[in-house]
């Protein structure tokens, strides 16, 4: 069965690419012409908001203009890893789901329809396996489908981390316009 969490699979390869490990060098200015830089999703959080929000110590990646990144690096162990990222889909969320197979098992994951004020669709994924707290949320603004992942270990609050998920997803909701990519 395909996992609901093909994005918290890229979390954990991304946070582990990027322990360390030196900048890829700069192409050649010279060999192709110059491409307008990407939207980073970072761009519509206050980072300081959100790290506050989580209540813990972070460090935030932000990328390059090419190649934008959003992560929210715990400092301690322990504490949930949070990564945010988007893509453009003409599809559904209902259509989108249904690509990562069987996504609600009861008892372990659960798959809801948050209202998220500024979006016009939302889902909320939350599954519980191996001691380990994984959430997805999607939200969408035109075809701009943004995600947020979030894996929090045991000991962890549910409640809390949803909430936090919630909020966040809400804010990128907020901020979607200003990314240029909702039509």
């Amino acid at each position: 069965m395909r996992s609901a969490f093909v994005g918290l699979a890229v979390l954990g390869l991304v946070l582990t690419g990027c322990s360390g490990d030196p900048e890829p060098p700069s192409p050649d200015p010279t060999s192709a012409a110059p491409v307008e830089p990407a939207w980073n999703p970072c761009s519509s959080l206050d980072a300081d908001a959100v790290i506050k929000r989580l209540g813990a110590a972070y460090s935030v990646r932000r990328g390059t203009p090419d190649e934008p990144t959003c992560i929210f690096v715990p400092q301690a162990d322990g504490d949930p890893a949070v990564t945010v990222n988007y893509q453009t889909i003409a599809s559904s969320l209902t259509e989108l789901l249904k690509t990562f197979g069987q996504t609600e098992q009861p008892g372990r994951t659960s798959v809801t329809t948050p209202r998220v004020p500024g979006a016009s669709d939302a889902r909320l994924i939350v599954d519980v396996s191996n001691d380990t707290l994984a959430i997805t949320g999607f939200v969408r603004n035109g075809l701009l489908v943004q995600t947020v992942d979030a894996i929090d270990p045991a000991p962890f609050d549910r409640t809390a981390l949803t909430k936090d998920v919630t909020s966040l997803m809400a804010d990128l909701a907020a901020g979607a316009a200003d990314s240029g990519l909702t039509r």
